[in-house]
């Protein structure tokens, strides 16, 4: 219709009008392509918000992970100091209860392999988002962090297969029973571990042996030594560094001034 319109006011020469209709054109053109452009910069926006939450429950998620796997290598780093004092002091006999002995033998040799998922946060970078500086900044200190702990703990340390190759399968049976819990993918070692019920034969003599095992101590206090300081990075340094990201999530939301 209003390009009949125009056309008839061609015919009658009557420019004013074809000049109005033109103007009306355009601005009708303009406005719709502004709330074209307006409802995909909403969309957009939207979806970004929707992801940055997804992105806080990923990195509460990979923090817990962290702070379970940190909590580990604590319990074994101690209970590696303990037999390395053990050996030290020669005091390898356990006449009276081998059965802590057992405990911190098996707890020395836990390890696990840092496993983080960023998701939510690659989807994001694929998209050009966040558009929040800080959150990436926060996120990728994060990921640094978790990268050299990631690395330290690439390879099973020579202690686990040692260990597990000298115990009698029967003692290591008992340990898993009384001593480790696994719920929702995490790990825990119960320390102090109170013995399984029913009777458990130690043969205090064979403690001995495995404690006097030429190669014990050596690569002993080599896995403790990366426990120490993975543990602590991962109970800490990785702790703050999601605390950084979840402060920057929430100002960007407005959850906090």
């Amino acid at each position: 219709m209003l390009l009949r319109r125009v056309i008839d006011h061609v015919k009658h020469q009557n420019w004013t009008a074809v000049a109005l209709d033109f103007v009306i054109v355009v601005v009708g053109v303009f406005i719709g392509i502004q709330v074209s452009n307006w409802n995909a910069a909403r969309g957009f926006a939207e979806r970004e918000r929707i992801l940055i939450r997804e992105l806080r429950e990923e990195v509460v998620q990979n923090a817990a992970m962290a702070h379970a796997v940190g909590e580990g290598l604590t319990v074994g780093e101690d209970a590696a100091r303990r037999v390395l004092a053990l050996i030290e002091q020669k005091e390898t006999s356990c006449t009276d209860d081998c059965w802590p002995i057992i405990v911190d033998l098996m707890h020395a040799s836990q390890w696990q392999r840092i496993l983080v998922v960023w998701t939510t946060y690659d989807e994001l970078r694929r998209e050009g988002l966040p558009r929040d500086r800080r959150i990436i900044g926060a996120v990728e200190t994060y990921k640094n962090i978790s990268h050299r702990a990631a690395v330290a703990l690439e390879t099973p340390p020579h202690y686990r297969a040692l260990i597990r190759s000298l115990m009698p399968i029967a003692w290591q049976d008992a340990y898993w029973d009384a001593c480790f819990v696994q719920s929702d993918g995490m790990e825990e070692y119960r320390q102090p571990c109170a013995p399984p019920p029913g009777d458990l034969d130690i043969d205090p003599e064979r403690v001995a042996q495995i404690l006097a095992h030429p190669e014990l101590a050596t690569t002993l206090r080599e896995w403790t030594s990366i426990a120490r300081v993975v543990g602590n990075t991962q109970t800490s340094g990785q702790q703050e560094a999601a605390s950084e990201i979840l402060a920057a999530i929430d100002r960007r939301e407005g959850m906090t001034p």
